[in-house]
């Protein structure tokens, strides 16, 4: 057992002088920077002050210690709750039990690539949050230097299968060609590497007729790979932003499927209908939003629209209920229920999309991601001797869907046997904004998760708000308690938003 004992500071200073009469830098350790610029305090700024290590020492006396309670935070496991609202007797016996946990613990990690409002700056990159739930990986905005942010984390560039930018201003758009590279360059490396498993590849690609499955799991069927394909999200003139890139920069899309689906219809849409493309100084032009250019066409790039709905809301994907004849087949080739949480990347979820009141002429987006409602636990004695022995019906009454006993004698009902029922969580990513309209207040109600924008200090006033286009985290704070959001998590601060000091005001705030 070990324990910290204490932090050792090492920094290193990089000042300038500012004085008349002496203009030079100076170079040094924190000892020699000490007595360098002591004769320079009035002049000399500080530029940067590099991190600190932590001292590890063994702990003399192990059984003193009072151990750290262990955390099981609803941001990575299933929210738990009792059948019967009033049963609470046997709680401690549901924590205890490690074996449930374990097999249906499911991820839900969120991850903050960069929390920064504007360009990066040496304390925080832009906007890029990397949501991990159902063995998949989305992005919400892609700002530039994302995919060397993600060269820090534990996120497999393989995972990532979608990914949603909110508008498109530069904060939040231009690492998006550089993560697209990325990650075909991972797939390729991947597709050609002899040492990685059959079975390993067989999580991140299809195979035709069920060959690669084969092959995985010992068959002798050769491994027919499909390309693995991306998703990208976003308003109108993102797939021109992508495809002028990528020919301009001659990249070549040869390993990877890149679908681009923009969503059009709304308020301050800049395609199809808007006022902007039909004002007086755009007539005989080109909308560049919404226009087909031939050549910026990019093989294995295709463009796609999604139409809004009739509440103001775009479905970006809706799965179905799970019944007892819904079944998915899985990249391992088993068939398996919609919400089972061993299908990877083929577990569906609901995700939508509604309009941020941000600036005027710039559409933006805010999207909410919720799971499938996750399956049960079922107490098998209790399944047994309801005369349903261990078999698929297991996984139906599960997720909720009675079924007969084995010999056709009558019914049972999941609340008969299940001991633990879960339900789904709720992600949701509000970009900048200065009023959130009713759509999509409606889309974030009760969250678990709901991350919003906090650029601006509540001194800064309403005027503020209205010009720059930008909240503050008093509101923000005020939002996420009035719609019963369970976790608030701020980000998007501007360039001086660093330090314990000012980051404590900003909290006190919301």
């Amino acid at each position: 057992r070990v324990i910290i004992s204490k932090r050792v500071q090492n920094r290193c200073f990089f000042a300038q002088c500012n004085s008349p009469q002496c203009k030079r830098s100076i170079v040094a350790s924190s000892s020699q920077a000490a007595h360098n610029i002591r004769h320079h305090q009035q002049h000399t700024q500080q530029y940067r002050c590099y991190g600190s290590q932590l001292k590890v020492e063994l702990d003399p006396n192990p059984e003193e210690v009072v151990a750290t309670p262990a955390i099981e935070p609803y941001l990575r496991t299933c929210l738990r709750t009792s059948i019967n609202a009033d049963d609470n007797s046997n709680n401690q016996q549901r924590t205890s039990n490690n074996d449930n946990y374990k097999a249906i613990d499911m991820e839900f990690a969120i991850t903050f690539l960069g929390t920064g409002g504007g360009s990066p700056t040496m304390h925080r990159n832009g906007s890029c949050t990397a949501l991990r739930l159902g063995g998949q990986t989305y992005l919400f905005d892609v700002c530039e230097g994302t995919y060397r942010q993600l060269q820090f984390t534990r996120i497999s560039p393989m995972s990532i299968t979608k990914i949603f930018i909110s508008h498109l201003h530069g904060d939040h758009l231009y690492g998006i060609v550089p993560v697209i590279m990325g990650i075909m360059v991972a797939h390729k490396v991947a597709m050609n590497d002899n040492s990685m498993s059959q079975k390993r590849k067989s999580r991140f690609y299809k195979g035709n007729n069920r060959r690669l499955a084969g092959a995985a799991y010992g068959g002798e069927d050769s491994v027919t790979m499909e390309k693995p394909t991306i998703e990208i999200y976003g308003p109108p003139g993102l797939y021109n932003y992508i495809g002028m890139v990528l020919s301009l920069s001659c990249s070549k899309m040869n390993h990877l499927n890149v679908k681009v689906i923009e969503l059009v219809g709304g308020k301050e849409e800049r395609g199809f209908g808007s006022g902007s493309a039909s004002s007086s100084s755009q007539r005989g032009r080109r909308n560049v939003f919404t226009s087909h250019y031939s050549e910026i066409q990019t093989p294995l790039v295709t463009r796609k629209f999604l139409e809004q709905n009739d509440d103001k809301t775009w479905i970006i994907d809706a799965p179905e209920p799970v019944t007892a004849d819904s079944q998915v087949v899985g990249r391992d080739g088993f068939a398996r229920l919609p919400n089972d949480t061993n299908l990877g990347t083929e577990r569906r979820l609901h995700i939508k999309a509604a309009e941020l009141d941000h600036l005027s002429g710039v559409q933006t987006f805010g999207y909410v991601v919720e799971e499938q409602p996750p399956p049960g636990t079922i107490d098998k004695e209790k399944a047994v001797a309801l005369g349903v022995k261990p078999s698929k019906k297991y996984g139906l009454l599960k997720c909720g869907i009675s079924v007969p006993n084995d010999d056709g004698t009558g019914e049972v009902h999941p609340s008969q046997v299940l001991c633990n029922v879960f339900r789904p969580r709720k992600f949701s990513l509000l970009a900048d904004h200065r009023r959130v309209p009713p759509p999509m207040a409606r889309l974030c109600a009760n969250s678990d998760v709901v991350v919003h924008e906090a650029t601006l200090s509540k001194k800064d006033g309403v005027d503020r708000i209205k010009t720059r286009g930008h909240q503050n985290a008093f509101n923000a704070g005020r939002f996420a308690q009035m719609l019963g959001c369970k976790v608030l998590a701020l980000n998007h601060f501007g360039g001086l938003a660093f330090g314990k000091s000012l980051m404590t005001d900003i909290l006190s705030e919301a």
